[in-house]
């Protein structure tokens, strides 16, 4: 793994590494989207139940371990450099698949969906997942009826594997949709 964790900037979009920290106004944000149900529905999750003192408290303290050998998280950042979502690589060398990563993203700010910034997200993390962590594959799971996702995995390269059934608390037994994205030949 690297050690420095850059800046990942495309055209409208900069990925900032959580190493790199939070403005009080950009922890406020997050702990919105933790509680907005219309995020978590596509996102998946419960809203948070707990003050946002509390979940300041708790998110500083677990930063350290969010860019590391096992996960790499980011902020996303718009053209203005505001805060509209976070992304990240999850399962960075596990025995299992010790070249792969799943990847995750939630763009929580509502009226920023549809306009091709988490697009360009998932393309950038992909883009380090090979390039910067020498990964092969980069694999991730949606919703069903989380068609504007799914348009966008599918515009980064990811392929649709299968359907699975899971089960969680807050959805019960559901579909998901694994997909995944392999690294270009010669990367």
């Amino acid at each position: 793994m690297i050690k420095d964790i850059p800046l990942l900037v495309g055209q409208r979009v900069t990925l900032r590494p959580y190493s790199a920290g939070f403005s009080e106004d950009e922890l406020a944000r997050v702990y919105r989207w933790a509680q907005d149900p219309e995020v978590l529905a596509l996102a998946g999750g419960v809203p948070l139940d707990m003050s946002y003192e509390r979940f300041r408290d708790l998110f500083l303290d677990q930063l350290p371990r969010h860019n590391s050998s096992r996960e790499q998280l980011f902020l996303i950042l718009d053209e203005a450099g505001e805060a509209i979502g976070r992304a990240g690589l999850f399962g960075l060398g596990s025995r299992q698949h010790p070249n792969s990563g799943e990847l995750g993203i939630v763009v929580g700010q509502r009226e920023r969906w549809g306009q091709g910034y988490g697009r360009e997200a998932v393309r950038l993390l992909t883009d380090f997942a090979f390039q910067g962590l020498g990964l092969d594959k980069v694999r991730l799971f949606t919703y069903p009826e989380n068609t504007r996702a799914r348009r966008a995995f599918e515009a980064a390269g990811f392929e649709l594997v299968r359907e699975i059934r899971r089960f969680s608390m807050d959805r019960g037994t559901h579909a998901e949709l694994e997909m995944e994205r392999r690294a270009p030949a010669g990367e």
